[in-house]
């Protein structure tokens, strides 16, 4: 049997403020998300979604983007970055002084129309109109593709690679070369994900790759085991398991940060982050929500008369 190769560090953004926040049953105030994100900066984490800028009513808990990101005590060495769906997102994007931005569509239509009234082709026809405000604004870019290897909606399915591929041509035509493949429903197996990947990275050499798991399914970690050995470096995961998307039904928990660095650092692939601190940091997300959604076996496994004991990896 061939030796499975991994590789030596592995890039995690840090989710819990956009994803994380945005299936909660309640809204999560400036200043508790403030708080949040000096602390995952202080544990290592060097790359966070903020939030959105969406005019969505499923975004609703997103609102007060604006005003986090013009609080917000930027660190040097990290990157601040938003999702947004159409231009004036992406207008809104640069007069907070947001660094980088990621254009979010789906390749499933009904999931696109269910959170934008806008099928997947309509929305393709804003990418140029993005791209443009970026560049003007000097923001980074990247792309996310959700649904990227199956739909829950009935009547789609398996996403054929083509569509995928049309897809990515139009993130490349903007000047995008940066793109995740965000699993919202939790669908993506191990055997699916490897696939996909390995046949991308030789049909679009020049993209740097991610990955975002929901783990609806409990295969969000074997998805990131398959990403990795496909030879992707960089994942999204959000504090406490936190996260799911507001139009797919049932559709909650994403990887949880503490477990995904638990399982890269045993497997001794490096991610930069001070675990200690990434386990306050998931109990402070976990104390925000009040326990809704939070899943994260490190901290389940980890408690002890309601502590979370130190772990040594």
């Amino acid at each position: 049997m061939d030796r499975v190769s991994y590789p030596q560090r592995a890039y995690i953004c840090e989710d819990v403020t956009r994803d994380g926040f945005q299936n909660l049953n309640k809204s999560v105030s400036v200043e508790d998300k403030l708080r949040l994100l000096d602390m995952i900066a202080d544990a290592g984490i060097q790359s966070i979604e903020v939030g959105a800028f969406s005019p969505y009513e499923s975004m609703k808990m997103m609102r007060n983007t604006p005003e986090v990101f013009k609080k917000l005590k930027r660190r040097e060495n990290v990157l601040y970055r938003a999702l947004v769906f159409d231009p004036n997102g992406a207008k809104e994007a640069a007069e907070c002084g947001c660094g980088k931005i990621k254009i979010n569509i789906s390749a499933s239509d009904a999931h696109h129309k269910g959170g934008t009234g806008m099928t997947t082709a309509d929305a393709l026809h804003n990418f140029a109109a993005i791209g443009e405000i970026a560049k003007d604004a000097g923001m980074q870019m990247a792309g996310s593709i959700s649904l990227p290897f199956r739909s829950p909606f009935e009547g789609e399915g398996f996403i054929p690679f083509e569509r995928l591929c049309g897809i990515i041509r139009s993130f490349i035509d903007i000047g995008i070369s940066e793109i995740s493949l965000s699993d919202a429903a939790g669908l993506g197996d191990p055997r699916l994900i490897y696939t996909r990947f390995s046949e991308l990275k030789e049909l679009f050499p020049d993209v740097s790759w991610m990955l975002h798991m929901h783990n609806t399914y409990g295969m969000g970690l074997a998805g990131i085991d398959a990403a990795l050995r496909a030879g992707v470096t960089k994942f999204d995961s959000s504090l406490a398991g936190l996260g799911g998307c507001p139009y797919i039904k049932g559709a909650r928990g994403n990887v949880a940060t503490e477990d995904l660095v638990f399982m890269l650092e045993c497997m001794g692939i490096e991610t930069g982050t001070d675990f200690d601190l990434i386990i306050e940091a998931g109990q402070e997300a976990e104390r925000i929500a009040g326990g809704d959604g939070c899943d994260s076996v490190i901290q389940r496994i980890g408690r002890s008369n309601g502590k979370v004991k130190r772990i040594t990896l």
